[in-house]
């Protein structure tokens, strides 16, 4: 009888543990998304920026093996399925890269990125799990993708809703946190002002860098 439970003991353990590798692959493919999308914006804005182009490239590398460890991890076949739209849209993500930089390319990557975002959180909602930390870089990733879209004119009223909804949702998750970085995040988040001359791409990168580095931290 002692060893019947220990085996199901160490049985549980495993499966709790590859459960928690699926949700933390699943909530970094999310930040990965938001990230390429930023990347490609950036690049769209700044052509000569020559950063940008392998950025993107390991990106992509690095959603493969969140996708890898995601298929390997479950044996849930919804998520399964949901697996093969995800591995389509990344290949789309990575064939773009090879095609010109332009407004319509970009379009593609915006609306791509939020397809991979809708189905790593039906990964999550199936899981039942989320994991705080990277659902807030998440979201700072995608403020800052936000506020890029909306400067370069892709869909700036539907964008700027969308980005005092991030704005929001941070603010309240900052809460949750250290002092510090709340008094951080304050200091930082009127960069993200969505007014036409506003625009300081740049100084941004440098925010969401440093806020991600703090939250890194924790």
């Amino acid at each position: 009888m002692k060893i019947i439970i220990v085996f199901l003991l160490i049985f549980t353990s495993v499966g709790l543990q590859a459960q928690s590798q699926t949700a933390r692959a699943a909530e970094d493919l999310k930040y990965l998304s938001q990230k390429f999308a930023n990347d490609y914006l950036f690049l769209l804005y700044n052509p000569n920026h020559f950063k940008s182009r392998p950025q993107l490239q390991d990106t992509v590398k690095n959603m493969e093996e969140d996708l890898r460890i995601i298929a390997k991890d479950t044996r849930n076949e919804d998520i399964r399925s949901i697996l093969d739209y995800l591995s389509y849209t990344k290949d789309a993500l990575r064939d773009l890269l090879h095609d010109n930089i332009d407004r319509d390319n970009a379009q593609k990557v915006l609306d791509d990125t939020d397809s991979l975002v809708e189905g790593v959180d039906s990964i999550l909602q199936n899981l039942q799990e989320s994991i705080f930390k990277e659902e807030l870089q998440f979201h700072i990733m995608k403020l800052s993708k936000l506020y890029m879209a909306i400067h370069l004119q892709f869909d700036p009223k539907e964008n700027t809703k969308a980005l005092y909804k991030a704005l929001h949702t941070i603010d309240t998750m900052m809460h949750n946190i250290n002092k510090n970085i709340y008094i951080t995040w304050y200091a930082y988040k009127k960069l993200f002002n969505p007014a036409p001359h506003f625009f300081i791409p740049h100084i941004v990168t440098i925010a969401v860098y440093d806020l991600e580095e703090s939250i890194n931290r924790l």
